[in-house]
């Protein structure tokens, strides 16, 4: 699992960058196994202007399935990394969990479609008469 981080109109610290790092690996490395690589990209959308403008984007690739992007804007940059993750976090948990429950219920329909293997009975199935001896039924 990658980690790409990006900034747009923004310094990007070492602080913030290790920050983004954090948080990602915090809320994403439990799926770890089903991400490629994540990508965040931090920006200022009005500049000094002020307002909420701090935008955190996070973009998940994830094996074999669509991406999940999640956007989150903010008055600090930081809230908005926290919230971002958390959201990105459940948001891929939730598809991976979709997933398996969708593969677990296809297996059980073709376990249910399959037909059963019955066992043919032995004809010369032997028996013990009641002198000790084995004789054919």
């Amino acid at each position: 699992m990658k980690i790409k981080i990006k900034a747009r109109h923004l310094a990007l610290t070492s602080e913030l960058k290790n920050y983004v790092k954090r948080r990602i690996l915090f809320a994403l490395d439990s799926r770890r196994e089903n991400i490629k690589r994540i990508e965040v990209t931090l920006s200022d959308i009005n500049g000094p202007k002020g307002g909420e403008d701090k935008r955190c984007q996070v973009l998940v690739k994830l094996n074999g399935q669509q991406d999940v992007i999640i956007n989150d804007k903010q008055v600090q940059i930081f809230s908005a990394i926290d919230k971002a993750a958390d959201r990105a976090s459940r948001s891929v948990s939730k598809r991976i969990e979709r997933l398996q429950h969708k593969a677990t219920r296809i297996k059980s329909v073709f376990r249910k479609v399959r037909p059963q293997k019955s066992e043919k009975p032995d004809i010369y199935e032997e028996y013990e008469n009641e002198y000790g001896y084995f004789e054919h039924a």
